[in-house]
This record gives structure tokens, sequence and C-alpha cells, in this order.
């Protein structure tokens, strides 16, 4: 053994094969490390990026205005075009202004006057509700008990669901939760009548006369009723609510009673 040499297959230096072999494993050891510490130098330029895109996407999409009415206030909203809104008592109206010019939306619970000016659709969205316009002058009453959409001038276009109709000025549609009726030839007054403080009813169910009266006075009224009544009538809010309900109840043999008072 003592005569037995053994001569390596490679003839580099030490040097060399550490600086080949060994420095690079070394490198690799290091820089994985390094990614596990600083998570964010894994994260290529471009997704850096699209997150960005993305954070901006969502303020936009989520940043909203919402101009609201208390009972017995109304309101005149302006919108980024310029156009209007008047908001009876008790309703919202919340848009988008980042979002405005490529889409002129407004989502409403209660009721507004709208007076929209030309250019690309305006919408108007009360939950699965919406009526459609260019340019034109129209009411709409989205409430609980009763949706209903009047065209003042220009044309609207109202959807409930799947039905769609098309209304010319005088026309109006109501949704009362079963169908979707058009009237050819609806009374102004009564849809837009709050505007100048006039209130006029035909045929209308008396909770929903009494309701809008609450709305209008900032009361609440007590008094049990037949939920089949029906009450055709107006009333000014120059009056006192005592007084117009007392109008409102004498047809039918009913006192009312103001809460508190």
């Amino acid at each position: 053994m003592e005569n037995v040499s053994i001569k390596p297959k490679w003839s580099k230096s030490k040097e060399k094969i550490w600086k080949e072999v060994f420095e690079p494993l070394m490198k690799r050891e290091e820089d994985e490390r390094e990614n596990v510490e600083n998570p964010a130098k894994r994260i290529p330029l471009w997704s850096y990026a699209a997150i960005l895109v993305v954070l901006v996407s969502l303020t936009i999409h989520l940043y909203t205005v919402t101009e609201e009415t208390a009972r017995g206030e109304h309101a005149e909203v302006r919108l980024p075009d310029n156009s209007k809104a008047t908001l009876n008592a008790e309703s919202k109206l919340s848009y988008s202004p980042l979002e405005w010019f490529i889409s002129r939306t407004v989502t409403l619970e209660g009721e507004a006057c709208f007076d929209v000016k030309p250019g690309s659709r305006f919408s108007v969205q009360s939950g699965r509700k919406r009526a459609n316009v260019l340019g034109t002058t129209f009411n709409v009453h989205a409430r609980p008990e009763r949706y209903c959409v009047t065209c003042l001038a220009g044309k609207v276009e109202v959807c409930v669901g799947k039905e769609i109709v098309a209304l010319n000025p005088g026309m109006q549609a109501t949704w009362l939760g079963w169908e979707l009726s058009v009237d050819k030839d609806a009374v102004f007054t009564q849809a837009t009548g709050w505007m100048q403080g006039k209130f006029e009813f035909a045929e209308t169910p008396l909770s929903e006369v009494v309701a809008e009266i609450e709305r209008q006075y900032d009361i609440h009224v007590m008094s049990g009723f037949n939920p089949d009544h029906l009450y055709t009538g107006n009333f000014s809010k120059t009056e006192r609510p005592e007084d117009v309900l007392e109008i409102l109840g004498k047809p039918f043999g009913i006192t009312f009673d103001i809460s508190g008072r």
C-alpha cells in the first residue's frame, strides 16, 4: 500500500474548484434566505403595477357621495354634469363622482324629481327597479309600498325585473309588487305637487296618505283604520298637520292623534 498513489481525475486547483462549484451553491443559499426574510423581492415589478391598478379601481368604484333628507325636509342636489335631483322628505340619493362620466348612475331610496342634462344614458337604480333616460325630466317614487315613475318630458325606459316599458310625456308606470301597469294620462300634480308643498291623491290607500303626512311634517300618527280605505283629495303643507288629519279622517269617521302632542 505504501507504493499505491491515487491521482485525482481533475487537474484544477482547489481555488478554482471552490469558485466553480461551491460559490454558486452558497450564493443560491444566500438568495433563498434573503427572499424568505424579504418577500417583496420575490414579487416581479409588473405585479406591483397590477396591484396598483386594482387599488385605484376599487377606490374609484367604492367612493360614493350620499345626499339624504330627513322627515319634513326637501333638498336640491346638483350632480357632476349639472343634472338636478330634487329630493322629497325621507329620501336618499347616492352616486360615484369618479365614475360619473363613464356611467351616469344614481341609487335612490324614497322619491326624487330629476332634470337630466342630455348626454349618455342616465340611470336611477332602486333595488331591482331601474329608470333609464338620455336627457329628460321625470319623477321617481321608490317607497317600500309602491314604485312609480312619471315622465314629464323626453322619454323614460322603466325596467322591473324582465319587464320593460317606455314612457312618453304624460305617461306613468306603477309597480305594486305583482305587475307593471302604465297610465297614459297621468296627472302631473299628483306626481310632482310635493315640490310646491301640494299633495294630491286619487284612490290612494289611506295608509300611504298617512305615511306621506308623517314624512312631510315629521310626526307619528296614531290611529287604527281599515287598510282597504281609499282616499281621494289634496292638502297643502302650509296647513297645520292637525288640520290636515282632520280633513283626511272626516270622510271615514276617523279621528287621528299625533304622538307626543
